[in-house]
């Protein structure tokens, strides 16, 4: 099949032979993410319920009477187009409301199929259709009862959801019938069930449908006609939205710079736009992880975004920044997962850090008090030099930094070189303001130890008193570059790739002489997750740490590599996986798009490392 990327007279076009799709949001927690090939039980259209901080799945599939294969598919980056045979599919999630719009370019016939659930809950079992027609609108009722078979009690109601359906044509015909899928991506990402029954609702007919999902049946027939009755202002709307988008300096730069080819122009859009679209515009601010499966809040995921944000949305990112001030807890940390979503076992041993190299960076440019941040900072300070300080280190507990998933004995527990970086730009940060002699004190004191115990003139430690080679020393040279000379930089920093650079333009997440290195990803099984696994984030920031260390040796020693790292994340972008989204990682073995579909820091640590690069 062909995928066309396509912005006014910027467009590039390629054959691809994997399944690839594409993902569309409200901006309000909702999406939609439809593939070639239906593969896996994310695919479909979810609804974000806010309050209860849940996601509910209602569209398995919308499928053309015929199943045509698709030949075409183009991101418009606010819509998307599909070709299947001589039909042209569109579709539109309108900001702000729980709402797919479906057009044909001719009247077809359509299958609906609905998997009704909360987004995590794969139980079979008590699942009830009901289907009427209600001032113009077909209304399907869905109830969630337990059923003993898999629960303790039966019969008991949990939730009802409606889709209120709305074509240009009334012709329709119930099919009410189960069918059996099987998802091939779940079963390799090891992502049980491989297979489940959804339900074959409704053979329609059309060329315009608008699908609308609430909580009450009045809320969805409400807004279902309103967006059927305004769709094309609603899409004068998108896209006058998406023009003032392109006004944002960063991307009027990268338009206009002459180094960066047209793919790196698009995916550098791309990549915004999908950073954008994981934007929670609720009352509360905030930015899901990833979807389809991190709709939760992360303070760790959103606050390495946090740069890339504030160059699309400032006045989110000082939202998000002065929220997670007030956050702070007494032991000096943030919790692992912000607002009114369930906090995860593990603790966060660098959010707090990372708050701070934040406030650092954006206090001017996003207007933040110099007193609200001392104030804050000095809380964090005192609390974990009380709660978290051991011989001057920082130390955690098992899974408590990004490399969250331990496997074995390899849980990074101790004294972690990032982290330690961490702190020492909080110590510079608080002698930056307050000019209190104690804090360069501190701040002189644990770097002198850092060095002695990590560093061995070669090689940077991981932690103390381990020397495995992991990419976690570009997170400590971003956090802390002062930590080394730029000599004993780039001598880390070859010794390192020796050990972990992947030809295809990545990097392993463990040395590959490591016992445990694993070149294929293994999923939800964890071993390969921080044990092999390239993640993009990572990728894109050691490109640009190289980057800035080749310009200040004034020498072009990982020219070669920051170029293949460019060249594997555009495109993983452009052309596979979720095109126009970057995913979570890759196998280490080959370049591939695995994981979680549209990952927030993925996308802002490319938008950082296209800054670095093409400046």
């Amino acid at each position: 099949m062909e995928v066309i990327h396509n912005i006014g007279r910027l467009s590039i076009k390629r054959g691809v032979n994997e399944n690839v799709g594409f993902l569309l949001t409200n901006k309000n927690g909702s999406y939609c993410s439809f593939f070639s090939a239906i593969s896996s039980k994310y695919h479909g259209f979810f609804c974000f319920d806010a309050q209860a901080a849940e996601m509910y799945k209602l569209i398995e599939s919308i499928e053309i009477v015929g199943q045509r294969d698709v030949s075409l598919l183009k991101n418009g980056f606010y819509f998307a187009e599909r070709k299947k045979g001589s039909a042209v599919e569109s579709f539109l999630m309108p900001k702000n409301f729980d709402s797919l719009v479906y057009e044909l370019s001719s009247e077809e016939e359509i299958d609906l199929f609905l998997d009704c659930k909360l987004s995590y809950d794969n139980r079979q079992w008590g699942r009830h259709y009901s289907i009427s027609k209600e001032d113009g609108c077909l209304i399907i009722k869905f109830t969630k009862k337990t059923d003993i078979r898999e629960d303790a009690s039966n019969e008991k109601e949990e939730f009802t959801l409606y889709l209120a359906v709305k074509s240009d044509e009334s012709v329709y015909k119930l099919n009410c019938e189960w069918v059996k899928r099987e998802y091939l991506y779940d079963k390799e990402r090891k992502s049980c069930p491989f297979e489940r029954h959804v339900y074959n609702a409704l053979r329609l007919k059309g060329a315009r449908f608008v699908f609308s999902a609430a909580k009450s049946k009045k809320d969805a027939i409400t807004e279902c006609r309103h967006v059927f009755n305004n769709i094309d202002n609603l899409k004068i709307q998108e896209k006058r939205d998406f023009l003032e988008f392109l006004k944002n300096y960063p991307i009027k730069k990268i338009l206009k710079n002459k180094q960066a080819d047209d793919c790196v122009k698009l995916a550098y859009i791309s990549a915004f736009n999908s950073l954008d679209s994981l934007i929670f515009n609720g009352a509360k601010a905030g930015i899901f992880a990833g979807l389809p499966w991190f709709f939760q809040f992360w303070s760790r995921d959103a606050l390495v975004s946090m740069k890339a944000v504030c160059k699309a949305n400032p006045f989110l990112a000082k939202k998000i920044i002065s929220g997670c001030l007030r956050k702070l807890e007494k032991d000096g940390r943030l919790s692992n997962i912000l607002w009114s979503c369930k906090q995860g076992a593990a603790g966060s041993a660098d959010s707090h850090g990372w708050l701070f190299l934040r406030c650092s960076e954006l206090q001017k440019i996003l207007g933040i008090s110099s007193a609200d941040i001392k104030n804050s900072l000095e809380m964090s300070i005192n609390g974990l030099l009380k709660f978290h300080t051991k011989n001057s280190f920082e130390a955690n507990e098992e899974n408590e930094t990004w490399m969250d998933a331990g496997f074995e004995d390899d849980s990074r527990k101790g004294a972690r070189v990032e982290v330690q970086a961490l702190r020492l730009s909080m110590y510079s940060l608080m002698f930056h303001l307050t000019k209190n002699q104690k804090y360069k004190i501190l701040e002189n004191l644990l770097k002198t130890e850092v060095r002695q115990k990590f560093w061995n003139g070669e090689m940077l430690a991981d932690g103390l008193d381990d020397f495995t080679a992991r990419p976690n020393i570009f997170i400590a040279a971003y956090a802390y570059p002062e930590l080394l000379s730029d000599s004993e930089w780039e001598s880390c920093f070859e010794n390192a790739l020796k050990c972990l650079w992947l030809d295809w333009g990545g990097l392993s997440t463990i040395d590959k002489n490591n016992k445990l290195y694993t070149e294929t990803s293994t999923g939800e099984d964890k071993k390969s997750y921080h044990r092999g696994d390239s993640w993009f984030w990572i990728n894109n920031l050691a490109a640009l740490m190289l980057n800035k260390i080749d310009n200040k040796i004034n020498k072009s020693k990982f020219n070669e590599n920051i170029k293949k790292i460019v060249d594997a994340s555009t495109k993983e972008i452009l052309w596979k996986g979720c095109i126009g989204c970057h995913a979570e990682l890759s196998d280490a073995k080959q370049l591939s798009s695995k994981g979680c579909f549209n990952q927030a820091w993925s996308n802002a640590m490319y938008i950082e490392m296209v800054d670095e690069v093409f400046s």
